[in-house]
């Protein structure tokens, strides 16, 4: 277990922010991490992850902890209590585990740290401060067994700053503006750390340096003055350690972190790829790149090469899916997951992302040899076989039922699935079935528009017109302008007689995007629309919105 404490002689240099970065670059290596909020004043970590907290409310922490000591000398049997899951969406990023500082919004919280006895803790004969710390991180160590033990410290020189970087920390990380104050404090915490006798391990912990918070300017002038200020910085901490003779140490590199805007109206995760090297927009702040020059270092001692090139390998895999997915032009999107495949010949979602494409270009048969090798790699994914279902169902309409009431079995609220057996019966004109699935999709998902539109077109058919009005009213609720409801709409009212609520539809229905290929469709699809063929009204309307249709009946 390394443990790295980030610390910063003041606060508001963003040391907290940069924590949390190379925490989570470290879990999307596939790292156990443990975060370890020992800033107990103002403790950070809870909420720079609080989207992905397991727990909305933190109910013990590390000011618990140590109250529970100072007070009654008791050492809980586990950390288990202490310790609340960070689980990120992204399957391949592994959890987290965060001590935090405790309940911040509880008045219990503060009554507990202002009552902790830190006098007896370090000063008093036979005090065990000390050793309870070093008791914890080997508590650590053992139960939650992580690769990397992160600790955000306190600001200032205090008791709680000393140990965590002269007691438990194996590197260090200080992070400071770039003004006196921050800079002469940072002299003299490295003059103290670089005191071998003030240190528990052996030797001094390694030290990075970090300037934060250094505007950027794309032009060349303020580089140089950046670079000027990194090494003003650079010259007088090391005049400093020369001057004060300790141990023969002195900074090797400086680090920068330069400032970005977009942090100032919403805190983010910032921290780069590799390949962002190069595509870095020149006109935005390098923070990604900042952020990651920062991770190398932390890591070059524990993390390979091959687990480097094999990250940087999947991340690179990541971005082609991800642009085959804004990419309009399907040749360029089978490109690009092609690329993706090649790069990672077991990237599932690779292999769904093309399957999905090939659907698309009515290419079934490739589609489900594409889709099959994803459920080879991943037989259980529904939304695999949900592809399948829908390429078979150009095929062997049977065989795709099969594989939607599959899936049915395993997840009874499936949307897709359900919408494809209510189509398919649908079209088979079997209403009493297509009415059982599609009452399914709007009690599980009464959100979803389409599911009102399509049990009203039921309805419609059936002849029963004040039901399907309703329900296509309900739709509209939802979204005013789908052209597929409105059509619908549309129909019922032609159904009743009312053809200038038919074409005022009709027409609303072709300005929400109603286009040639699906109106195409519902003609050949619909006798409804038989007693417009000749109708001049009708027509025009085709006309002005440009609608080319082959009837499919003689007139």
């Amino acid at each position: 277990m390394k443990t790295i404490t980030f610390y910063s002689y003041k606060g508001g240099v963003g040391r907290t922010l940069a924590l949390s970065n190379i925490a989570k670059r470290l879990s999307e290596f596939g790292k156990k991490v443990c975060l370890l909020d020992f800033d107990l004043e103002a403790p950070g970590l809870q909420y720079k992850f609080r989207k992905n907290l397991k727990k909305s409310i933190i109910n013990n922490g590390i000011v618990d902890y140590i109250y529970e000591f100072s007070e009654n000398k008791i050492r809980p049997e586990s950390l288990s209590e202490y310790v609340t899951k960070v689980r990120f969406q992204n399957k391949n990023l592994k959890d987290i585990s965060l001590i935090a500082a405790g309940n911040t919004e509880s008045k219990d919280y503060w009554r507990k740290l202002s009552s902790i006895k830190w006098n007896e803790l370090f000063y008093e004969d036979n005090s065990q401060g000390i050793a309870l710390f070093i008791d914890l991180k080997e508590r650590i160590k053992k139960e939650l067994k992580p690769d990397f033990l992160l600790i955000d410290s306190r600001t200032g020189i205090t008791d709680i700053s000393g140990i965590t970087m002269s007691v438990l920390a194996d590197e260090i990380v200080l992070m400071a503006a770039n003004n006196k104050e921050n800079i002469e404090g940072t002299k003299q915490i490295i003059n103290t750390l670089t005191i071998p006798e003030n240190t528990f391990i052996e030797g001094v912990p390694k030290l990075n340096v970090v300037l934060s918070r250094i505007p950027y300017s794309s032009e060349p002038k303020q580089k140089i003055k950046v670079q000027n200020v990194k090494n003003k910085a650079f010259r007088d901490i090391n005049h400093y350690l020369k001057r004060h003779k300790n141990n023969n140490f002195k900074l090797e590199k400086i680090f920068i972190i330069h400032s970005d805007p977009d942090l100032e109206l919403e805190e983010k995760f910032k921290i780069g790829y590799e390949h962002d090297r190069q595509d870095l927009d020149k006109d935005k702040p390098p923070i990604s790149i900042d952020y990651l020059e920062l991770f190398q270092e932390l890591t070059k001692d524990v993390l390979s090469d091959k687990e480097r090139e094999r990250f940087s390998t999947l991340r690179r895999v990541k971005v082609l899916i991800e642009q085959s997915r804004s990419a309009t032009n399907n040749s360029i999107k089978i490109k690009l997951l092609k690329s993706a495949i090649e790069l990672n010949p077991k990237s599932n979602q690779a292999y769904h992302d093309l399957a999905g494409v090939f659907y698309e270009n009515g290419n079934y048969d490739e589609s489900l040899d594409t889709i099959q090798k994803a459920l080879e790699i991943n037989p259980s994914n529904l939304d695999y076989l949900y592809i399948k279902g829908l390429a078979l169902k150009e095929i062997d309409e049977e065989k795709a039922k099969s594989v939607f009431v599959d899936i049915l079995k395993k997840d009874k609220k499936q949307l897709g699935s359900l919408v494809q057996m209510g189509l398919i019966y649908h079209k088979r004109n079997e209403m009493t079935k297509a009415l059982e699935y599609e009452e399914k999709v709007i009690k599980y998902h009464p959100d979803y528009d389409n599911g009102y539109n399509s049990i009203s077109d039921t309805y419609r058919k059936n002849g029963e017109y004040e039901i399907a009005l309703d329900l296509i009213y309900k739709a509209l609720e939802i979204n005013p302008q789908n052209p597929y409801a409105t059509t619908t709409l549309a129909e019922i009212h032609a159904h009743l007689g009312n053809k200038r609520e038919f074409y005022k539809n009709l027409e609303l229905a072709f300005n929400f995007g109603m286009n040639n290929e699906v109106f195409q469709h519902v003609i050949d699809e619909e006798d409804i629309y038989i007693q417009f063929y000749e109708d001049p009204k009708f027509l025009n309307i085709l006309d002005k919105y440009n609608i080319k249709i082959e009837f499919p009946q003689e007139i």
